[in-house]
């Protein structure tokens, strides 16, 4: 009796190691992600030594974590990054630790997009923007988060969300012609940065 209670045991503990992903897991998945991950960032901090922290902080808080399935692994190490970038810019108070809104990504949803993705990304004129829209323009239409998602990690209402929105994209998708290529003097750091990525 006492060695089937063992074997079922076992059994369960090895479907458990199976379905969690461990600190292995999420090494693995910030060592090929590192470049990504810090993009990201710097996309959302505006500042590399806050991109920098930022990307510390999520691997301290991934590599503590032992409740997260394998398969939404990748999705929530970008969320961490997201919702720690959010922290180091507008403050501890912007999000309430252990919230389940914020914390809950089995409900997480992407939105579609008519953009391009991957031309907006390098696009220096993001790290223009002001805080907020900035922020909300990285989540909403480069990370494709939806606006009630933005609205709840940035404890905001999805029509500010959705104004900060349209303003971020009408001064980051111009025509060429518009767009300013050389960045503030505040930011030159930052082009060093991502020029040392590429």
């Amino acid at each position: 009796m006492r060695s089937s209670l063992q074997f079922h045991s076992n059994q369960f503990k090895s479907i458990e190691d199976d379905t969690y992903a461990t600190t292995d897991d999420f090494q693995r998945l910030f060592a090929r992600g590192m470049t990504d991950l810090f993009r990201l960032s710097l996309q959302l901090t505006a500042d590399a030594e806050k991109a920098e922290s930022c990307l510390i902080l999520s691997m301290r808080e991934s590599f503590a974590n032992s409740s997260v399935a394998k398969e939404w692994g990748r999705i929530w190490v970008r969320r961490t990054v997201i919702r720690n970038a959010i922290r180091l810019v507008l403050g501890a108070n912007s999000i309430v630790p252990g919230n389940i809104d914020c914390e809950e990504v089995s409900d997480f949803h992407l939105q579609p997009t008519g953009y391009r993705i991957e031309a907006l990304r390098n696009s220096l004129s993001i790290l223009r923007l002001p805080d907020l829209d900035r922020l909300i323009f990285v989540i909403c239409v480069l990370e494709r988060y939806s606006i009630l998602d933005c609205a709840l990690l940035l404890k905001r209402s999805p029509k500010d969300v959705n104004n900060a929105r349209l303003r971020a994209i009408n001064q980051v998708v111009l025509p060429k012609s518009r767009i300013d290529t050389s960045p503030p003097q505040h930011l030159q750091p930052v082009r060093t940065t991502l020029a040392a990525m590429e």
